[in-house]
């Protein structure tokens, strides 16, 4: 009679471990991806920055923490919204700097543009918006413009004029083009922010013609209509892009300096960061 009974109670362990067994057993065939599956990247937005060697952080101590586009990149993080609520902020927000030193207004169209539309293609045209490129900053004109302090050294002569025409000539159509073909590949709700520049003689070797990089960026009357800025003001309204002021808002003490006639220092990579922060 025991041994019927403790026959019994064996089975019924046995039949539970078998039941336990199987039920772990079976966990990894649902946990397990299809290797040829690759990562969700449904929440995981992202912030793209185009431009020429200030958003590369030329100048900065550590291009990959004290330079704009990576101290904007951490303001987004703690500031943008994920669309998933307005209380929801991006800390996993992705960034991918396309931008090139000693980028111009063409280089950019011919190598940056096929990269940063690449990149909307598979993210703002596929069918979820969780992935998304929320926000794209571009800085570039600058190496458009700086070879006219050469030209235009000994005044607004005739080659000088000539000069500026060609220059911004190629710039309007350039940076018209690159603006309105991010519009067009990112949708209307994606953050596009661009930056007037900051007269980058004013701290360096070539000083005394400083007022000369005040009439090419801001224009003045008689002289110029309209500077550069102003231009990148007017063809960022069009495209419905936002404009980082930072004209004006760096000083000597915020340049590198000496030879260096066009970068910022982590001083002025702050300010720049923060007219980012101001415009968007």
């Amino acid at each position: 009679m025991l041994s019927r009974e403790l026959g019994d109670i064996m089975k019924r362990i046995t039949s539970l471990v078998a039941g336990v067994l199987a039920s772990v057993l079976a966990v990894p065939t649902f946990a397990l991806a299809d290797p040829a599956t690759p990562p969700s990247r449904a929440s995981v937005p992202t912030y793209v920055a185009l431009g020429d060697s200030l958003a590369t952080g030329v100048g900065a101590s550590d291009r990959a923490e004290t330079a704009y586009v990576p101290l904007f990149h951490e303001y987004l993080r703690e500031n943008l919204s994920c669309g998933r609520g307005d209380s929801q902020v991006c800390p996993s927000l992705r960034l991918n700097n396309v931008g090139v030193s000693g980028a111009t207004s063409t280089s950019l169209l011919q190598v940056q543009m096929p990269q940063a539309l690449a990149e909307l293609q598979a993210r703002n045209q596929d069918a979820t918006s969780r992935n998304d490129v929320a926000v794209i900053t571009v800085d570039i004109g600058g190496n458009d413009v700086f070879p006219l302090v050469a030209v235009c050294a000994g005044g607004f002569t005739a080659d000088c004029q000539l000069g500026i025409q060609q220059r911004f000539t190629t710039f309007i159509q350039n940076f018209t083009l690159t603006l309105n073909q991010l519009r067009a590949a990112a949708g209307p709700d994606t953050e596009i922010v661009v930056m007037t520049y900051y007269n980058s003689l004013v701290g360096c070797n070539l000083a005394a013609l400083s007022s000369l990089g005040d009439v090419v960026l801001e224009g003045a009357p008689g002289i110029l209509a309209m500077g550069l800025n102003d231009w990148i003001r007017a063809i960022a309204a069009g495209a419905g892009a936002s404009v980082a002021e930072t004209y004006g808002r760096l000083g000597p003490a915020d340049l590198v300096g000496g030879t260096d006639c066009l970068h910022a220092n982590d001083s002025g990579y702050r300010i720049i960061a923060d007219a980012f922060a101001q415009a968007i």
